[in-house]
């Protein structure tokens, strides 16, 4: 049968069913994002949030004296974290000249429009994989330095604070820039056109002739669209359904300090930092194999049994070289995609922690988990080819453009059940 459209697609549509393309594009190189528990079932995350419930301290009516046991009789402390949904997208063209000259032969339509449908899928997976680490405001590293020539001329360049930040940013980016981690963004946006990965340097255009005074040392850096607001208004920078517009990960339910104004998902975390906030542990005074020992005897005083880790390349490179003999590796299957990442462990208190080199993970930090207490919740699986409630791959006729549009989203985010099993620690490297 001579290759349509329809049947076209349809025969594209094949490569990106079952596990298959999940452990190819969207897991292999992201180990969090492949082993954190899951729910993808239709109710992942329906409605406008999720409730999070947890207990954070008991009764209080106890006592060796009765009539105390009853006089200081108090309920318990609960609180519930009310979780939103987010969204997440990727699109991938494909030329109508390309339908044309392929109209008798859907194979070769398929290995040419396969190149842009798997870039869209990997750009929207490694997106998710970093917001997994992130806090929610969509950034993804600090200015060091800026300088440029102006709009039209790709002169503008910016030297990153974090070298391994470059990890985040791709060729074809448009930028734009914040003096506030998911504040108010700049007007003018900024399209990369070289990657330094060495030096983490970015080369780009500029929309505008002069630079907002967001493009400064200090400022952050995110995707234009990944903040919610845009040229002077004020973000709510909050977890609550109204300020961030993206997955709020790791680091928003972990962090370093949580102040007493603190509002996250709709819970004052002040009021039991640890148990509501999870653990922090300074390490960076130490060696990474005694900050990380430190770090898991803390978490286990507070009823934690964390059982994975997750650090950077380097993070993971120095705890290697200081184990030295000592050092014992292990491979972590995924349950259902045909995959494995190799990791090494740790022994604590409640059991030998497997540490894991996650390239989106914080710089200088090591997260240790309790894996049980997570888990990414979404509508259907995450990311998935949208299809407007049709059968089979549906294509999109592009208005201004003389092609079709094949679209990837997510629609969930990430939840924590009981976030004092689990702890944050700062490395020196």
């Amino acid at each position: 049968m001579p290759a349509s459209q329809s049947n076209s697609l349809a025969a594209l549509k094949e490569l990106y069913t079952g596990e298959s393309f999940m452990k190819d594009l969207v897991y292999k190189k992201n180990p969090f994002y492949a082993v954190v528990p899951k729910d993808e079932s239709p109710d992942g995350l329906a409605g406008k949030y999720i409730p999070v419930p947890l207990q954070y301290s008991y009764p209080a009516g106890r006592s060796a004296t009765f009539a105390d046991a009853q006089a200081n009789e108090r309920q318990a402390d609960l609180a519930s974290f009310f979780v939103y949904r987010v969204a997440n997208y990727g699109v991938a063209r494909i030329a109508n000249d390309l339908i044309e000259a392929t109209r008798g032969n859907a194979g070769a339509f398929v290995d040419a429009a396969k190149l842009q449908v798997d870039g869209a899928i990997r750009n929207l997976a490694n997106d998710i994989a970093l917001g997994l680490f992130g806090t929610g405001d969509g950034s993804r590293g600090r200015i060091s330095t800026f300088s440029s020539s102006g709009a039209g001329a790709s002169g503008t360049v910016i030297v990153l604070t974090d070298a391994n930040d470059v990890v985040n940013f791709e060729v074809g980016m448009v930028l734009v820039a914040s003096l506030t981690a998911g504040g108010a963004v700049s007007d003018d946006t900024m399209t990369v056109t070289r990657v330094d990965r060495v030096t983490g340097t970015l080369t780009g255009t500029l929309s505008d002739g002069t630079a907002d005074t967001e493009w400064a040392a200090d400022s952050y850096l995110s995707v234009d669209g990944d903040v919610i607001v845009a040229g002077g208004s004020t973000s709510t920078g909050a977890n609550d359904g109204t300020g961030y517009l993206k997955i709020t990960g790791l680091s928003g339910w972990l962090p370093t300090a949580v102040p007493g104004t603190d509002s996250f998902w709709g819970v004052n975390r002040s009021n039991d930092r640890t148990r509501l906030a999870g653990n922090y542990f300074d390490g960076s005074a130490e060696s990474v194999e005694e900050a990380l020992i430190d770090g898991t005897v803390r978490v286990a005083r507070e009823g934690g049994e964390p059982d994975m880790a997750f650090c950077t390349f380097q993070t993971w490179a120095a705890l290697e070289k200081e184990l030295g003999a000592k050092v014992q590796y292990v491979s972590v299957k995924h349950d259902t995609a045909d995959i494995a990442f190799k990791g090494l462990t740790v022994n604590a208190p409640y059991g030998p922690v497997t540490v894991i080199p996650d390239r989106s993970c914080t710089s200088r930090t090591i997260y240790c988990l309790t894996m049980e207490s997570w888990k990414l919740r979404s509508l259907g699986k995450c990311p998935h080819i949208l299809t407007y409630g049709k059968e089979g791959l549906e294509g999109a006729r592009v208005d201004t453009a003389d092609s079709l549009e094949v679209r990837v989203g997510m629609y969930g985010n990430l939840t924590c059940n009981a976030p004092g099993w689990n702890i944050r620690i700062a490395t020196s490297v």
